[in-house]
């Protein structure tokens, strides 16, 4: 039977919103950079489908329309890996999940790219306006280990501290820009990133919560810490990117093209 697979405008619509990160949650992988050439980019990732393109695979729906199976509202944007495994394993990502993981990721992307922010990247790119500031931007967050370190390594306390000094220091810049300018609007982006970070996990005691597996608390923690990590990462490569500024370090190994 033939597959109803999804055509390439589809594939790239998908790629397009996801801001060509990886849609799962847990993964940090950007499928989008630049390629041994020079002169070219390189750009993998996977247009997964939610519900499969044919008989006998993961999550097939009977019911669904040859047009219902190949449209953007049945796929999502994976790294291949990721791919690879939801197209494999129907009952460890069921239907729901990867609607979840898909709405979520959508809401994330939309939240970054705000009009302001938009317009203020777009601004960079084409003027590359304070690169000195930019590059002292970059160099904050890609030192910090709350951003790169294992989960199981971390500190609640210890991150709210970094967090902390990270704003202190975001807030210096900014004394350093053009009140309202394009970089002054990426800073207050990243910083209200931050609060949103902080705003969902007022309700823990970040002084005595510790890796634990079992406990709730903690997962929701890794939870927003996972989000907090792949929001601000989209943000610094955009801005990495604008100005042609390197990313380095362990932080580069987790957004590096997949």
């Amino acid at each position: 039977m033939a597959r109803d697979n999804f055509p390439e405008p589809v594939k790239r619509e998908l790629a397009l919103r996801a801001a060509y990160f990886c849609s799962n949650p847990f993964c940090l992988r950007l499928t989008a950079g630049p390629g041994s050439d020079s002169s070219r980019g390189l750009k993998t990732g996977h247009a997964a489908h939610i519900c499969a393109a044919s008989p006998g695979f993961a999550r097939y729906d009977a019911n669904q329309s040859p047009e219902e199976r190949s449209s953007p509202d049945n796929g999502l944007w994976l790294c291949r890996e990721c791919g690879d495994i939801v197209d494999k394993d129907a009952v460890g990502y069921p239907v729901d999940t990867l609607r979840g993981w898909k709405r979520s990721h959508d809401n994330m992307i939309a939240e970054i790219r705000q009009k302001g922010w938009s317009d203020s990247l777009e601004l960079l790119r084409a003027g590359r306006l304070e690169p000195d500031i930019a590059e002292q931007v970059v160099a904050l967050i890609e030192d910090r280990r709350v951003f790169w370190a294992r989960f199981d390594a971390e500190f609640p306390d210890r991150v709210r501290m970094s967090l902390d000094n990270l704003r202190h220091e975001l807030t210096k810049l900014r004394r350093q820009c053009r009140a309202g300018g394009p970089l002054d609007t990426m800073i207050v982006a990243l910083g209200q990133t931050i609060r949103h970070f902080y705003d969902s996990v007022e309700h823990l005691d970040m002084a005595t919560l510790r890796c634990s597996s079992g406990d709730p608390d903690w997962s929701y923690f890794e939870q927003a810490l996972r989000a907090l990590r792949k929001s601000i990462g989209i943000q610094l490569v955009a801005l990495a990117q604008a100005y042609e500024i390197p990313v380095q370090g362990e932080f580069a190994k987790y957004f590096a093209p997949d």
